[in-house]
Parts: C-alpha cells; structure tokens; sequence
C-alpha cells in the first residue's frame, strides 16, 4: 500500500490556501500602512511634547533664550528628544528628512510626504493644514 496524497487532495489544499493569501494579503499590507502613520503620529505628538517641555523648562529658569534648531551633531531633534529620530535621504515609509534649518520631511510612503515647520518664536512644530495627509497626522 503505498502512503501519499491524491492529485484532487493537492489541488484541493492549494486552493484553500490560494484563497486565503488573496484575502489575507489586502489586508495586511492596509495594517502595515495603519502601522507607518501611527508611527508617524507618535513621532509628531512626541517632538511636540519635548518643545512644550523646553519651553517650560525655559519660562522655570526665567530665560529669553531661542532655540534656533532643534537638531544636534547631525541628530534629528537631538537638542530636545533624548533619543533622536533616525534621517534618511530616501523615500522609505515614516521616515524623515531635514529639508532647512526649520523645515522636516516625513515620508508616509514612497509617493507622499508631509513637510513639518519648526517656528522658534512660538515653538511649535506644525504642518500646512491645507496639504493632504497633514491635518491626519495632527490628530
């Protein structure tokens, strides 16, 4: 007697699993994308933190003093964020990018981006809410 599967039993089990990569697959590459923006999001809502920190920390010590760049030693927010956000030069999902001395690129996928504007008078970090993407990241 010999011990294998039937051809109708191969064909059978491919297309059950045929089945399941088409509908799985959607919706994880939707899960990555979710998972890209919240990154970003919590990007966002943890640079604006540290800039109301610092400027706390400032209004304590009773000091007029401007931060004019949020960045140290070529690391991305590293005057205010103990940990600083890694750059990069590619469009690759949530990452960001140093445009000017003010101005930050974040990329939400390979096609679309959000430009962030650090204002020193204010120390706020914004987005142009009339630009795509930008008011979903704000929330």
């Amino acid at each position: 007697m010999k011990k294998g599967f039937s051809l109708i039993e191969l064909i059978f089990v491919l297309s059950i699993i045929s089945f399941i990569a088409v509908v799985a697959l959607p919706k994880f590459s939707s899960s990555i994308d979710k998972t890209n923006l919240v990154k970003i999001k919590g990007d966002v809502a943890f640079i604006r933190e540290a800039l109301i920190s610092y400027k706390n920390k400032l209004i304590l010590s009773n000091s007029v003093e401007q931060l004019e760049s949020l960045d140290e030693n070529g690391r991305l927010f590293g005057k205010i964020l103990k940990y600083p956000i890694e750059t990069s030069d590619t469009p690759k999902k949530a990452a960001w990018k140093k445009i000017s001395n003010s101005s930050y690129l974040v990329y939400i996928d390979q096609e679309n981006s959000v430009e962030f504007v650090y204002d020193k008078d204010n120390f706020t970090f914004d987005c142009d809410f009339d630009k795509k993407h930008c008011e979903e990241l704000m929330q």
